[in-house]
């Protein structure tokens, strides 16, 4: 069995469906649940906040960085789910409108609503480049930075992984399965140490201390805050 991080997935949108594409070769309905989006979100109410965290799905990572704004991260399968679900909830609403208009429709297939909606003027949204995320405080960029890894074996040996993972695609290739999933750094350690504690995973071990060091190298402050 074999574990590997992909540290050349592209961050623009538009390159990673190319990327995944021509490199991934997985279905689009299934890449969604590997690009994830980070928002900056300043509310002057309370109100809408309070009723989107009343429902917010899993997967969903969302904190309060200063009083009324948050740093939200999700996944392009998690936005749909919110638009398919939760469309009326002002915060929701104004989510769509505004990633709809900066990222590419594909990622709207068969899920845009129908019908017309109205922003709300008390949100304000905005979304953090690569290079912000990457200055986020250590804290904060354990929880809203991903990263993608692969993990191909045979059909028993995926059979055991699964149930270690929560968002993941599995795609069947010539001889092996393939699972790719996306973890923040703290899911990825909080993994590793699942691996380790299962006797059937054991050469897997060794991988996935090798990708931990590798991250300690990228990444160096945040190991001081796990």
């Amino acid at each position: 069995m074999d574990i590997r991080w992909i540290n050349n997935l592209p961050t623009d949108p538009d390159e990673f469906l190319h990327f995944r594409k021509k490199h991934l070769k997985i279905p689009l309905n299934k890449a969604f649940k590997l690009y994830f989006i980070t928002l900056k979100i300043e509310a002057l109410s309370d109100s809408p906040i309070y009723k989107f965290l009343e429902r917010v799905p899993l997967h969903v990572k969302f904190d309060e960085i200063e009083k009324r704004k948050f740093l939200m991260t999700l996944s392009v399968f998690s936005l749909r789910q919110l638009i398919e679900e939760h469309l009326d909830l002002r915060l929701v609403k104004n989510l769509y409108l505004f990633l709809s208009k900066k990222l590419p429709k594909e990622f709207f297939k068969d899920c845009a609503p129908k019908h017309s909606i109205l922003s709300s003027q008390d949100i304000i949204i905005d979304i953090l480049s690569e290079e912000e995320k990457l200055r986020l405080p250590a804290y904060l960029k354990v929880k809203h930075l991903f990263l993608t890894f692969s993990l191909s074996g045979t059909c028993e040996e995926i059979i055991n992984i699964l149930p270690l993972l929560e968002l993941y695609t599995l795609i069947k290739s010539s001889q092996e399965y393939k699972v790719f999933t996306s973890l923040s750094i703290s899911e990825y350690l909080i993994f590793a140490t699942k691996v380790k504690r299962k006797e059937k995973l054991k050469e897997l071990r060794e991988k996935i201390d090798i990708i931990i060091e590798n991250l300690k190298v990228y990444f160096p402050d945040c190991f001081g805050e796990i």
